[in-house]
C-alpha cells in the first residue's frame, strides 16, 4: 500500500522545495535522481551500477584484514 499525504512547495534559497514526513525519506546521504514528466514529479534513490563496485571493493577493505583464516577439517565419522 502506498502512502500518500498533502504539502506545499516552498522556497528555499533559489530552489523550489517539499517537506517529506520521516517515514517517507531515504537514508541519509542518498544520492536521488528526480524527473517530471507532465505534472508527476518523481524522487528515487539512484540505482547502483558495475561502476560502482570498485568503490564497494574499497570499503570492503576496510573491513577486511585480506587475511584467510586456516581452514582445519574436522573429524567426521561417517
Amino acid at each position: 500500500m502506498s502512502q500518500v499525504f498533502r504539502t506545499r512547495q516552498f522556497v528555499a534559497g533559489n530552489s523550489a522545495a517539499v517537506r517529506l514526513p520521516a517515514s517517507m525519506a531515504f537514508p541519509p546521504k542518498t544520492e536521488l535522481i528526480v524527473s517530471r514528466e507532465g505534472n508527476t514529479i518523481k524522487v528515487e534513490p539512484l540505482a547502483p551500477t558495475l561502476k560502482d563496485v570498485p568503490q564497494l571493493f574499497a570499503r570492503l577493505g576496510k573491513c577486511h584484514s585480506g587475511q584467510r583464516p586456516e581452514f582445519v577439517e574436522a573429524e567426521r565419522e561417517w
